[in-house]
């Protein structure tokens, strides 16, 4: 089964139980992701000949074919030797080394909406990017000239606490091309993904959690490079780098940063 509209990228959720599978589909959907549901790794790899996925959330303990017999299979085919897997688990602090079993991150449950999307975002931009490289041509990939820029317009992250204005920001961007990653709240997480993505933009809404401190780490520059940052306000904040701020403005700024 599918739910979704073309946006983010094809998603499959492989869960025995039915309300992950709704919940997961509902979130999922809600953020622009077509999503492929499954009940166990048999019905999962039928999803995946049917449509190649972006990522895959996955729980191990499933009856029938479980979680890690399903990574076997899935990895023994190299034709989706790259596609990443989430391992979803109620396990706290679950110590698995994750390459031996195919796996690229962890996703615990209850699940935090925020880390979840997040995770989601990074393992989809990651594996468009490892496709865009993989289709390149030999003498391409051996080439001392600089690559072609790729048509997307690169990662942006955006920290907006309002849900609403957040997916509708994320929409423009997207139709733009941008790859957004984004949160409600600014999470510890944020500052280790700008060094992982080394985004285009960061757009940071000031009254959301967190938002000010992180900001005052990422402009440090001690902890990676610096990048082009903007503090925003919907209204008036004396801590806004730009107040009043429209999508139409925060589009415009991510824009002139080409």
């Amino acid at each position: 089964m599918s739910v979704g509209v073309a946006k983010g990228g094809r998603i499959l959720v492989v869960d025995d139980e039915p309300m992950v599978r709704d919940t997961l589909g509902q979130v999922l959907a809600d953020e622009g992701y077509v999503v492929d549901v499954a009940v166990d790794g048999e019905d999962a790899l039928d999803c995946i000949k049917a449509a190649r996925p972006d990522a895959i959330l996955l729980d191990l303990m499933m009856p029938g074919m479980n979680g890690r017999q399903f990574l076997q299979a899935l990895r023994n085919d190299p034709s989706y030797q790259n596609v990443p897997v989430l391992i979803m688990t109620a396990v706290h602090g679950l110590e698995v080394n994750l390459a031996s079993i195919g796996a690229s991150e962890v996703v615990e449950k209850p699940f935090d909406v925020d880390d979840l999307l997040n995770k989601v975002a990074l393992a989809v931009y990651r594996a468009r990017d490892a496709d865009r490289l993989a289709a390149q041509s030999p003498l391409q990939a051996i080439s001392h000239e600089p690559p072609p820029e790729p048509r997307e317009g690169g990662v942006v992250l955006v920290v907006e606490h309002d849900r609403a204005k957040l997916q509708q920001l994320d929409l423009v961007l997207s139709e733009r091309g941008y790859t957004v990653v984004s949160m409600t709240r600014a999470l510890a997480q944020l500052s280790r993904l700008a060094r992982a993505l080394r985004p285009h933009a960061i757009l940071l809404e000031v009254t959301s959690e967190g938002v000010l401190d992180v900001a005052r780490e990422l402009r440090s520059g001690k902890e990676h490079e610096p990048v082009s940052m903007l503090l925003f306000a919907r209204g008036a904040a004396g801590e806004a780098d730009l107040q009043n701020a429209t999508d139409t403005d925060l589009v415009g700024y991510v824009d002139k940063q080409r």
